[in-house]
């Protein structure tokens, strides 16, 4: 019985840090945008160089690696006006779960979808 609660903690614990990687990729976009062309004035203090492609998170039961969010989120800005919150509820009509909870093909389709149907799947579209 100890042994079954103590792997439920771990469980548990791997599912946060899981959450914890996706959350940073998210600040990572947020922080250092792809399309950016906005020059630093030369007075400002120069950022610490930071990794641009986020580890991939605990691959746990397939769920979406941060590598995959961190992609969504940047084909929803380029493809789609940047409205996460149309394509999160898009995903929630379509998977019945938001983006954060799609499994790795999941959301392997939808990032094939918003580059162009590649991979013999049909383009995204918002209504489906």
């Amino acid at each position: 019985m100890e042994q079954e609660q103590l792997r439920n903690h771990l469980d548990r614990i791997g599912q946060h840090v899981h959450e914890i990687c996706k959350e940073i990729a998210e600040v990572l976009i947020i922080v250092h945008p792809t399309n950016s062309n906005d020059s630093a004035t030369n007075n400002s203090t120069p950022l610490p160089v930071v990794n641009e492609t986020p580890a991939p998170a605990v691959d746990e039961k397939g769920r979406i690696s941060s590598r995959q969010l961190a992609t969504l989120r940047k084909l929803c800005n380029e493809k789609i006006d940047g409205n996460w919150n149309s394509f999160d509820a898009s995903c929630k009509a379509r998977f019945g779960k938001a983006v954060n909870y799609l499994n790795t093909k999941e959301a392997s389709v939808l990032i094939s979808e918003l580059i162009g149907g590649s991979n013999g799947h049909r383009a995204y579209s918002p209504n489906h």
